[in-house]
C-alpha cells in the first residue's frame, strides 16, 4: 500500500484579516448598496478570520494598490496570468521546502522519481512541473504530469494518481504539489456568485510525498497509509459550481444551493463509501472534510451527525486561511497529522468539485 510521509504547506506573504478585505470589497463595488449589504451578510457568516494572497491590494487604499490600481475590473485574464507565473512557483518551493524539513532531509538526498502538479488557477506551457523540475534540479527523465482545472477536490485526483504509482513501483518517490492563487482572480460582479467568490477565496500551497510500504517501513517513518478512493459525479448539480475562462479573470460558478445538494447526498456517499473501505461508518475515528465553506462543513456535520470536534480541523483552516482550493484538504490532512494520534486510527476525506464531483479517501495511520 502507499503512504503519506510527510505535508509540506505555504502561503503568501500577505495576510490580511477578513474585516479588512471586507473595506476592499465595499470599495471595488462603489460601494454599491445592494452588494455591500450581501457582502455584509456573507462575510459575517463565512467562518473566516484571515486570508492570504500573492499580492498585497486587499487591505491598502487604493492609491496604494500594487495589481488592480483602484480598478479591479481593468485587470485582463493576461495580466492575472502573468502574476501567476512570477510568484506560483514561489510559493509551491516553500511548500515543497516544508515537506522535506518534516522528515529531515533535503530534496536532493531523497531522490524525487515522479512529480505531480496541481493548479486550476494558472495554466500555461510549458507548465508548473516543467519549470520545477529546472529549478529543483530534478533529474530530467522523472516522470511528470500535471492535473489542471479540476477545482477544489483536485489534490484527490494528483494522491489517486500517486498511489497507483507506489503499488506499481516499490521504489517510487512521489512529489505532489498542489498550488493555487485564487485571489488574482477577483473581479467586483454583483452576481451571487462572484459575491461568494469574493468572500472565501484565498492562495496556498501544499506538498505532498508520498512513497511505498517498501521505503517508509524501511525508514520508520510516521505516515499515513491511503487505504482507497470512492468518486461519484452528481450530475444533477453540474451547473452548480465551475470556472468559466473569460477575457477578464477565470470566473468562478459556486451557487449557494450547493451545500442542500450536498446535504441530500451525503448520508447515501458515506454509505457506498464505506462499503467500499469495509469500514463502518460509526467507527471511524477522524474527519478531514474539505472546508469549501462553512455553510458545507455544518450541512455534512449535522447530516452526518458529527460533533463540532469532529470536524475541528476543517473549521481551524477555513477560520485560518479561507478555502485555497485544491491545497485546502491537504492544509486539513496536515492538521489532522499533527495531533496524538494512535495508531490503526482512520480519516475519512471528502472534497467537491465542479461537475459537481465527490471524492473521498480513507487513511489510517501507522
Amino acid at each position: 500500500m502507499s503512504k503519506i510521509i510527510s505535508i509540506g504547506t505555504a502561503v503568501p506573504k500577505n495576510q490580511t484579516r477578513q474585516s479588512e478585505i471586507l473595506e476592499f470589497m465595499h470599495l471595488a463595488y462603489e460601494n454599491n448598496a445592494v452588494a455591500s449589504r450581501k457582502l455584509n451578510v456573507l462575510f459575517h457568516n463565512s467562518g473566516i478570520a484571515t486570508r492570504y494572497s500573492a499580492i498585497p491590494d486587499f487591505d491598502k487604499n487604493r492609491n496604494e494598490h500594487i495589481f488592480f490600481n483602484g480598478t479591479p475590473s481593468t485587470a485582463n485574464v493576461e495580466d492575472r496570468l502573468t502574476v501567476f507565473k512570477e510568484r506560483a512557483i514561489p510559493l509551491a518551493i516553500d511548500a515543497i521546502n516544508n515537506s522535506f524539513e518534516k522528515i529531515n532531509t533535503t530534496i536532493d538526498k531523497f531522490g524525487i522519481t515522479h512529480l505531480i502538479t496541481v493548479s486550476c488557477t494558472g495554466i500555461y506551457a510549458p507548465g508548473i512541473d516543467a519549470v520545477l523540475m529546472e529549478q529543483l534540479n530534478l533529474p530530467k527523465d522523472i516522470f511528470h504530469t500535471s492535473v489542471n482545472f479540476m477545482g477544489c477536490n483536485a489534490a484527490f485526483h494528483a494522491l489517486k494518481i500517486a498511489d497507483m504509482i507506489s503499488k506499481t513501483d516499490a521504489e517510487a518517490k512521489i512529489l505532489i504539489v498542489c498550488v493555487e492563487l485564487c485571489t488574482l482572480h477577483f473581479q467586483p460582479k454583483d452576481n451571487h456568485d462572484n459575491l461568494l467568490s469574493n468572500t472565501i477565496f484565498g492562495d496556498g500551497a501544499a506538498a505532498v510525498i508520498v512513497t511505498s510500504d517498501n521505503y517508509s517501513n524501511q525508514n520508520e517513518q510516521n505516515n499515513l497509509t491511503i487505504n482507497g478512493f470512492y468518486s461519484l459525479l452528481l450530475t444533477k448539480g453540474k451547473e452548480l459550481m465551475g470556472w468559466n475562462i473569460t477575457p477578464v479573470n477565470f470566473e468562478m460558478i459556486l451557487d449557494a444551493k450547493i451545500p442542500d445538494v450536498l446535504g441530500d447526498e451525503i448520508n447515501s456517499i458515506e454509505d457506498n463509501a464505506s462499503a467500499k473501505f469495509k469500514i463502518a461508518p460509526e467507527s471511524i475515528s477522524n474527519w478531514a472534510i474539505h472546508p469549501g465553506g462553512k455553510k458545507i462543513v455544518d450541512t455534512i456535520k449535522n447530516k452526518l451527525l458529527l460533533s463540532d470536534e469532529d470536524v475541528k480541523a476543517s473549521y481551524k483552516i477555513l477560520n485560518d486561511y479561507g478555502n485555497m482550493s485544491s491545497p485546502t484538504i491537504l492544509f486539513v490532512l496536515n492538521e489532522l497529522m499533527q495531533e496524538k494520534n494512535k495508531t490503526g486510527e482512520t480519516i475519512f476525506s471528502i472534497g467537491f468539485g465542479p461537475g459537481l464531483s465527490i471524492e473521498t479517501a480513507l487513511f489510517s495511520y501507522v
